[in-house]
C-alpha cells in the first residue's frame, strides 16, 4: 500500500509533538539545524516554481488564443479571486475571535541557537520570478519563439522532477522538525481549539463559495442549478477521496455530459479547461489558513495593503500555476512570503494545514467546475453568438489536464 503525502505528514506531526516534549537542549539545538537547513532548501525552488509552471503554463496557450479560451480563464480567475477576497474577509471577522489575544513574544520558551547554518539563497525574488514568468511565457506564444518556448517546457520538466525527487520528500521533515519547535515552545496545544475552527471555517466558505457559484450560474444561464450539483455530487466524493483533480476529471466530465444541460463540445472543452486552471476552493483553504497562522505567529492580522496585494497575487498563482504535484500550496510559499512576511515556522504551518484540508479543496474546485461550464454554455454554446469562437476552438489542441 502507498503511504501518501498526506499520511507521512501526519506521522511527522505526531512524532514532532512527542519529540519536542522530550528533548533537551543540546538536541533541540541541532534539530533548529536542520529545520533551517530544510527551510533554506524549500525557499530555494519555490521561485523556481513559481517561473517553471506559470511560465510554461502561458507557453501552453500557443496556437488555442481564442475567444473561448480567454473568456473561459478570466471567469476562472474572477471565480477565484472573489471566493478568495470573501473566504479572507470572513477569516478577519472570525479568527481573531477564536484566538488568544495575547502578545505571542511572551507565550513560548525560548529554544537554544542551531548549532550551525548553512545559508541557502534563493535564485530569485517571489515577485521577480513571477513577472519574468509573465514575460517569458507570453514570449513564449509567438509563433517565431520556439526555442524559449521549448526551453520553458523542458525547463517545467526539470523543476517537476525536482519537486517530486526532493521537494516533496523533504516537506514531512520539515513539517516534523517544525512541530518538534513549536512543543518545545510550549504553545501547541492550547491552539488546537483554534486550528479545528480554521477548519470548520474553510469548508463552510467552500461549500458558501459552491453555493455563489451555482447561484450565479443559474441566473446567468437560466437553468436549474440544482440539477447541475445533484449530477456533480459523485464528482465531489470522488475529488475528496482521491485528492486529485486529475483522477476526478474524468468523473466530471461524465457527470456534466450526464446532466443533459450542458452543449456536449461546451463540455468537452471547458471541463478539461476549469479542472486546470480553476482552483477557487484551493485558494479559499489557504486565505483563511494565512490569517489565521498570522493571528497565532504575531498576533495580529496582516495589514489592509499586504492582504489586498495577497488575495490578487493568490489568484494568479491559483490559475496559472498548474500541474503542480503536492497541491498549489507550494507555489502559493512565495507569495505568503512577499506580501505577508511569512518566515519557517509560518510555512511549516501551512504546509501543514493545507495538507489536512486538501480533500475538501480538491472536491470544491471539481465541483465548482460546473458552475462554471454552465455560464460557458450560455455564452458559447448552441444558439449563441459566440458559437463561431468554439467551433475554431475545436479544431486547435485541447487543453492536457495535469493539476493534482
Amino acid at each position: 500500500m502507498k503511504f501518501g503525502l498526506l499520511p507521512r505528514i501526519i506521522v511527522a506531526i505526531l512524532v514532532g509533538v512527542g519529540l519536542g516534549l522530550i528533548l533537551p537542549d543540546p538536541v533541540l539545538g541541532l534539530t533548529e539545524s536542520f529545520r533551517t537547513l530544510l527551510s533554506g532548501l524549500l525557499k530555494f525552488f519555490i521561485p523556481l516554481i513559481v517561473l517553471a509552471f506559470i511560465g510554461a503554463g502561458i507557453a501552453d496557450f500557443r496556437g488555442k488564443v481564442g475567444r473561448l479560451l480567454s473568456t473561459s480563464v478570466i471567469l476562472a480567475y474572477l471565480d477565484t479571486v472573489l471566493g478568495i477576497a470573501l473566504a479572507v474577509l470572513v477569516a478577519i471577522l472570525v479568527i481573531p475571535r477564536i484566538t488568544n489575544q495575547g502578545d505571542p513574544s511572551q507565550g513560548g520558551a525560548e529554544l537554544p541557537d542551531p548549532f550551525f547554518e548553512m545559508v541557502i539563497d534563493p535564485p530569485l525574488a517571489i515577485l521577480t520570478a513571477l513577472l519574468l514568468a509573465f514575460l517569458l511565457g507570453i514570449g513564449a506564444t509567438w509563433d517565431s519563439s520556439t526555442v524559449i518556448r521549448n526551453g520553458l517546457l523542458q525547463f517545467r520538466d526539470i523543476v517537476l522532477w525536482s519537486i517530486k525527487a526532493i521537494v516533496l520528500p523533504v516537506i514531512p521533515f520539515f513539517i516534523g522538525l517544525t512541530f518538534i519547535k513549536l512543543a518545545a515552545e510550549g504553545e501547541i496545544f492550547s491552539n488546537i481549539p483554534v486550528f479545528l475552527g480554521m477548519f470548520l471555517l474553510i469548508v463552510v466558505m467552500q461549500w458558501v463559495w459552491l453555493a455563489i457559484e451555482y447561484g450565479v450560474a443559474g441566473a446567468i444561464s437560466r437553468q436549474n442549478p440544482l440539477r447541475m450539483i445533484k449530477a456533480m455530487i459523485p464528482a465531489y466524493f470522488t475529488g475528496m477521496g482521491t485528492m486529485s483533480s486529475a483522477v476526478t476529471m474524468p468523473v466530471a466530465l461524465k457527470q456534466v455530459h450526464s446532466s443533459k444541460m450542458i452543449d456536449d463540445d461546451v463540455t468537452d472543452f471547458a471541463i478539461p479547461l476549469f479542472n486546470t486552471v480553476h482552483q477557487s476552493a484551493a485558494g479559499i483553504g489557504i486565505g483563511v489558513a494565512a490569517m489565521t497562522v498570522s493571528v497565532l505567529t504575531t498576533g495580529s492580522l496582516p495589514d489592509a495593503g499586504s492582504i489586498v496585494a495577497f488575495v490578487i497575487l493568490l489568484a494568479v498563482i491559483e490559475v496559472g500555476a498548474v500541474g503542480i504535484p503536492g497541491g498549489s500550496i507550494l507555489a502559493s510559499l512565495g507569495i505568503l512570503q512577499s506580501t505577508l512576511g511569512f518566515g519557517e515556522a509560518e510555512i511549516g504551518l501551512m504546509l501543514t494545514l493545507f495538507a489536512i484540508q486538501d480533500s475538501f479543496a480538491t472536491a470544491g474546485n471539481v465541483t465548482g467546475d460546473g458552475a462554471l461550464t454552465m455560464i460557458v454554455n450560455k455564452w458559447f454554446g448552441k444558439d449563441t453568438a459566440g458559437r463561431k469562437a468554439l467551433a475554431g476552438q475545436q479544431e486547435q489542441e485541447e487543453p492536457v489536464d495535469v493539476r493534482d
